[in-house]
This record gives C-alpha cells, structure tokens and sequence, in this order.
C-alpha cells in the first residue's frame, strides 16, 4: 500500500550567478574569442572606451583603396614610347593570370563570339590590383574600338562572377553586391555605405548620426558589420590555402628566464570612459544617472574579468612550463601531467586549469601546440619513475606495427615484450587497448590485410 506524505530534505546545490557564467566564459575564450566579446561589448556598452586600438583590417583596406584612387584611369592616355613603356610595366604577375584563369572558367566560351571573348580578356586586364572596374564604358569602347553596347553587356556579364564584387567601379558598389548578396537589406546600413564610408574612415561617426538620425551604438554596430565585408575582391581569389595559427600564449627564454606573456596587444586596451563618470557626477537626470551606473558597473565588472583570465592563463601556464621544462627546451619528451596536477600544485580546481587551457595554442622556440596537447595521463602499471604518457606508448605501438613484417604480424604479447625491451612495462590487456583505441585490427586480422 502505497503512502503519500511530505517531508523536509536539507541539501547544498551550488547555482551559478549570471556573473559567474560570464567570467567562466572569458576564462575559456581564445584571444580571438576575446576580441569579438570586447568588440560586442564596445558597441554596446558607452561606458567601455578603447585606448590605444589596434587598426582594423577593414579601414586599413578601405585606407588604402581611398589613398590609391583609381589606378585604372590615365592607362590608356599614353602615346609613344611612353605607352610602350607602360606596356611593358603591365605584364601581368603571376596572381594576375591565375585571376584570369579563374574568372574565364566561370563563363562559358559557345556563349560569346570571337570578338566577344577578345573584349571580356581585355576588361579583365583592365582590372586594378583590388578587382575594381573604375573606367567608363564609353572610355573602354573608343580605346578598344568595340561598340560600347558590346562592352556593356560584357561587364554586365563579369560583374556576376565569383567572387562578389569583382568589376564593381568603386568600393561602395562593391560592399553594396555583397551585402545583397548576404541579405543585408537594412536601409540605414545601404544608406551608410552608399554615402559615409569616407565619414567612417576618418572617424567622423557624428557626421552619419546626424544625417541619418542614428545612435552612437548603432552606427558602431553598423561599422562591425560592414568590416566583415571584403574591401579588395581580389584577396578572395587570390588567397593561398595555407592557414596560420594565431598562437594565444608566447614563451620565450631571455637571460636564462622563461618569459611568458599572452599574445593579446593587437586587440588593443580597454577602459571605462571618464567623460561618462563625470557624467554622472554632475547629472541631475535620475535616469540617464541610473541608466549610465548600470552600463558602468557592466564596464568595470568585463574589463575584471579580462584582468583575472590574463592572471590565470599566465599562472597555469607557467606552470605547465616548469612541469615540462624539458620539452620546452628540447632536450626531452613530455612527461605525463594531468590537469589534476597542475590543479594541485596551484591550488585550484581542474576544471579552472581546464577552461583556461581551451582552444589556446602556445608557441615557443621550437614550435606552436595546443596547450592541451601538453596533458597526458601516466601509463597505468608503468614501472619506471619518470613515467611515460599514454601518447607515447600509442606513439611506440604505432610504430613496431608499422614496421613489423606483414608475413608475422606481431601479436599483443609480442607488443608487449617489444616495449619492456625499451623499459616500459604494461599489461597485454593495455596493449589490446591502445591498439584498439589507434583502430589497428589484431595480428590475425592484420595478416590477411593487404600490403
């Protein structure tokens, strides 16, 4: 019979503030991460001020395509020798003809006649050094001697090619195709580019509020989404494939010191706007007070957030390089360190050492590593002292089978007597294991593999 009554438990649960979820949160994130966080938190926040910032990439690109003009007009206004001079200096660089290459595989050739294909190669070398098309129809027709309705139809043809906004006359009806292209169709944002990109490039953020009746914040979050637009439609086409590792940690050894220093200078420092807490001071708007001390509150509590990730990453970190001082002087192997060790001999949690570990490379001398990738337990049973990690066991398992004959494959006990022969002593149980966990079949299925 089943009784129904109420009682009384007494337990402890231990529930995370919001704050505590954003400072574990700052803890985890890479220096990238980080800079995308301050950069949302910026343009949110009018209490949060940028000192000494990093140039971004898009108002150094758009610095340069203003500063350069359009290179493409004058070209073709050379006579004599001079023009042959000029034409010698344009013999297209190798990026150039692999542009070339990519943009007429994209059309198709039974589309256009011969005099047709002649002209469209002609636009192409017509192109500046960032994609742009800034000549005239009409110019390229008397110089070229082709009706100037051909050359129309022609560019209209090239201007839909990969990638958006090539042939665009100038960076604005560039960003404008992409921004189609993204589904930015927010008419503020169109406004902005169509008219104030030179506003945006010398900070004149006041200039575009005004004529478009925007706020601050929002004219930053403006400016964010058009720096992920692509300036110079050429990079994309002419981008090499290999990826570089942007290291979040740098250890260097100086006068027989290790010096260990996050790699965050490019994102710039950030700090609470003085101008505001004046502002408050001498306010006498009950809300615009409480509406500032909240965002301020906001402002001081990120920017000790970043101040505690910095000293908990370089903590960690130097710990880590004092338990593996070997290979970081490469005069070793890794030994087998947990993050229960490092946890221990800091005095903190694991899963501390954890989220500050995340997704972070370091480089020093001799390379650049997932800090992760410096963790690895002991080999259980394993009876030398230094001990070697599970890594390295997989590692020398890989090999002997690698190298074993095919004839003979070696069985688990022959692994395992294999590597007491180099002093590391496991069970055949844990040889099966690993070489279950690196997907190799058992030497029975391995002799009938081929070759």
């Amino acid at each position: 019979m089943m009784k129904i009554g109420n009682g009384m438990v007494c337990e402890q649960k231990q529930i995370l503030s919001q704050n505590q979820v954003q400072s574990l949160r700052i803890l985890a994130c890479s220096n990238q991460e980080l800079n995308d966080l301050l950069t949302n938190e910026y343009i949110e926040n009018p209490m949060l001020e940028q000192a000494a910032p990093q140039k971004d990439d898009f108002r150094t690109n758009i610095e340069s395509v203003y500063e350069r003009g359009c290179p493409g007009r004058g070209s073709f206004d050379l006579t004599g020798d001079e023009e042959e001079e000029q034409r010698k200096n344009d013999i297209p660089s190798r990026p150039a003809d692999l542009l070339k290459k990519d943009l007429l595989m994209q059309l198709r050739r039974d589309r256009y006649s011969d005099g047709q294909w002649k002209l469209i190669q002609l636009l192409i070398d017509c192109l500046d050094e960032s994609g742009f098309f800034p000549m005239e129809p009409g110019e390229v027709a008397r110089f070229s001697g082709y009706p100037e309705q051909m050359v129309l139809r022609c560019l209209e043809d090239l201007k839909n090619l990969e990638p958006v906004g090539i042939f665009s006359k100038d960076l604005s009806e560039c960003l404008l195709r992409q921004m189609e292209q993204q589904g930015m169709n927010d008419p503020a944002l169109r406004a902005i580019v169509r008219g104030y990109l030179p506003d945006l490039l010398k900070g004149r953020i006041g200039n575009v509020t005004r004529a478009l009746h925007l706020s601050t914040a929002q004219v930053r979050k403006y400016i964010v989404q058009i720096g992920k637009l692509n300036p110079r439609p050429v990079m994309n086409a002419q981008q090499q494939e290999t990826e570089y590792i942007v290291p979040d940690i740098l250890v260097e050894m100086k006068n027989g010191e290790w010096d260990i220093r996050l790699n965050d200078r490019w994102m710039g420092e950030y700090r609470v706007n003085d101008y505001y807490v004046r502002m408050i001071r001498a306010s006498s708007d009950s809300d615009l007070t409480a509406y500032l001390k909240g965002h301020l509150e906001r402002a001081r509590f990120v920017i000790g957030c970043v101040e505690q990730r910095r000293r908990t990453v370089l903590k960690i970190t130097r710990e880590i390089v004092a338990q593996q001082e070997p290979f970081f002087r490469n005069r070793g192997r890794l030994r087998p360190m947990t993050l229960q060790d490092v946890a221990e001999k800091l005095e903190i949690h694991p899963s501390t050492v954890s989220r500050a570990v995340k997704g972070k490379y370091i480089q020093f001398q001799y390379g650049t590593v997932l800090v992760k990738d410096l963790f690895s337990a002991c080999v259980p049973e394993q009876k030398n002292p230094e001990g070697v990690s599970a890594g390295q066991v997989r590692g020398l398992i890989r090999n002997l089978i690698a190298g074993e004959d095919k004839s003979k494959p070696l069985s688990d006990l022959a692994l395992e007597r294999e590597l007491e022969k180099r002093e590391i002593r496991i069970s055949r149980r844990t040889v099966a294991k690993y070489r279950a966990e690196l997907g190799i079949p058992n030497s029975d299925q391995r002799r009938y593999l081929p070759s």
